[in-house]
């Protein structure tokens, strides 16, 4: 942690300058996040440092004091992690595997038509589900039931639920869901079998 005064300030950006004389570039955007909305020269700014694109030291977070810039960093933090793009495992390597697989069947069955489409609106509530689902943890509100999510896979659902993992990055952490959703996938996979080999 770093603190200095704003020295120089131009409409939408200015430089802080720490007791060795040091000025760093500061945005107004780093500023608001740190609840300073109105900077004004002389002002006393504690600050972390980052680093531009470009490779240059600035103000990554800021705020008047050091409560203030803490809770600028947890913000960061929190927000960083949100949005983290989650890795592949094997359970996103065995999806994409049983998705041509599913599609396949799918496609070869007399009831094609109908299981096509049951499969496409399936797989946007699962989605519309999971995006719910989302929006409620981050409200810490009342939340969809797991078993919902899993019998909508195992009905058809899984490829809406496998694009709304990665694409808004949800439950993609909780290692007993992923292996259920996992099971979900492969039994709706047989299902369609099954349907190919009696029809």
């Amino acid at each position: 942690m770093l603190h200095g005064v704003l020295k120089q300030w131009k409409k939408d950006f200015g430089f802080i300058q720490i007791e060795n004389g040091e000025r760093f570039f500061v945005h107004i955007s780093t500023l608001k996040r740190g609840g300073i909305h109105q900077p004004r020269i002389g002002d006393t700014i504690y600050f972390t440092l980052g680093k531009d694109k470009q490779g240059r030291a600035r103000a990554q977070t800021a705020g008047r004091n050091p409560e203030q810039l803490e809770k600028a960093n947890a913000r960061r933090a929190a927000y960083r992690q949100a949005n983290a793009q989650p890795r592949f495992d094997w359970i996103d390597y065995a999806a994409f595997c049983l998705l041509p697989v599913a599609l396949l069947l799918a496609a070869v069955s007399p009831i094609r038509g109908l299981i096509l489409v049951a499969m496409t609106m399936l797989s946007a509530a699962s989605y519309v589900l999971y995006a719910f689902d989302k929006t409620q943890a981050q409200k810490n509100a009342w939340r969809v039931p797991e078993a919902t999510l899993h019998g909508l896979a195992i009905l058809g659902g899984w490829p809406g639920a496998l694009l709304a993992q990665r694409r808004l990055r949800h439950k993609t952490q909780k290692g007993t869901f992923r292996i259920i959703f996992a099971i979900c996938a492969l039994l709706n996979v047989l299902i369609l079998a099954y349907l190919f080999l009696v029809s």
